[in-house]
């Protein structure tokens, strides 16, 4: 059902169980404190929004995503943009020949951004720059529906386990898609240890549990042998990635996609690199 959610923006269900399209919200300029609290009440209700034809600015990105809260600096400092460094580069933008965003090859695995963080990101913003015009969607996962699905035994035997978060996890799973990409370096495996993260989690604002469920990230469950660790987390991952909880995003640029990174997962699908170019730009709220 659509719903007016202040005088100026309409919101218009897209998935399933979550998300909507705001339409008539506007993000470069001052937007009145009223119509942004109207905004962060529908992305708490809906964790996903999608707002259309945004004009390119930069700047603005930055601006609005900051009055989210503090804004995350990447790991990958190679794949920031160069005049703003608050923003992350994904895809296959190459600058006088040199790759200037994060690229992958292979199948990314679904996840949260910044789990490998000691306090995960609070909610990522996505614009298409370029896109594609077939491959590179972007597919989301509720995961507080699907956590809402299990059994209640399972609910019981998951809800105090907890999993370690690795980026060097991270970082060799994509090594082995991606030969070519260096390997972590010392500062890099400095900065981020390996954290522990609950295997659900509760919401900070609406108090809704979750499945913080991140595979390539995960290097074990604690408590668990490993056999035992990768089983439930291929089994839970099986549950959550059914159909009634997926939400499927095709792009076009100017495509602007805020996503509330603490009860949603996400991935990515292939697009032909040597026929296309993609170039996204992805600006992150630290956690709290």
């Amino acid at each position: 059902m659509d719903m007016m959610v202040s005088p100026r923006i309409e919101e218009h269900p897209l998935g399933e169980s979550f998300g909507a399209e705001l339409r008539g919200l506007r993000i470069a300029g001052d937007l009145p404190e009223a119509e942004f609290s109207a905004y962060l009440d529908a992305f708490h209700r809906h964790h996903l929004l999608l707002v259309r034809d945004v004009p390119f600015n930069p700047t603005a990105q930055v601006e609005f995503s900051r009055r989210m809260g503090p804004l995350e600096l990447h790991s990958q400092t190679r794949a920031m943009l160069d005049t703003h460094p608050e923003i992350f580069c994904v895809g296959n933008w190459t600058v006088d020949g040199v790759l200037k965003a994060n690229f992958a090859r292979g199948i990314e695995q679904w996840h949260a951004d910044s789990s490998y963080r000691e306090i995960p990101s609070a909610a990522s913003l996505f614009y298409g720059v370029i896109c594609p015009p077939e491959g590179g969607e972007t597919w989301f996962i509720d995961a507080a529906g699907a956590y809402a699905g299990l059994p209640e035994a399972t609910k019981a035997d998951i809800d105090g386990l907890r999993c370690v978060h690795s980026l060097a996890t991270l970082a060799e799973w994509g090594r082995r898609h991606n030969p070519d990409r260096p390997p972590l370096t010392e500062a890099q495996t400095a900065k981020w240890p390996p954290v522990s993260q609950p295997l659900v989690r509760t919401h900070p604002v609406t108090g809704v549990k979750s499945l913080f469920l991140c595979p390539a990230v995960i290097s074990h469950v604690e408590g668990m042998d490993a056999a035992a660790g990768r089983a439930l987390i291929e089994g839970l991952m099986a549950h959550a990635a059914q159909e009634t909880y997926i939400y499927r995003h095709r792009w076009r640029a100017g495509d602007l996609v805020i996503w509330d990174n603490r009860c949603l997962l996400h991935t990515a699908t292939l697009f032909d690199h040597e026929k296309y170019q993609r170039l996204m730009h992805r600006t992150t709220v630290a956690g709290a």
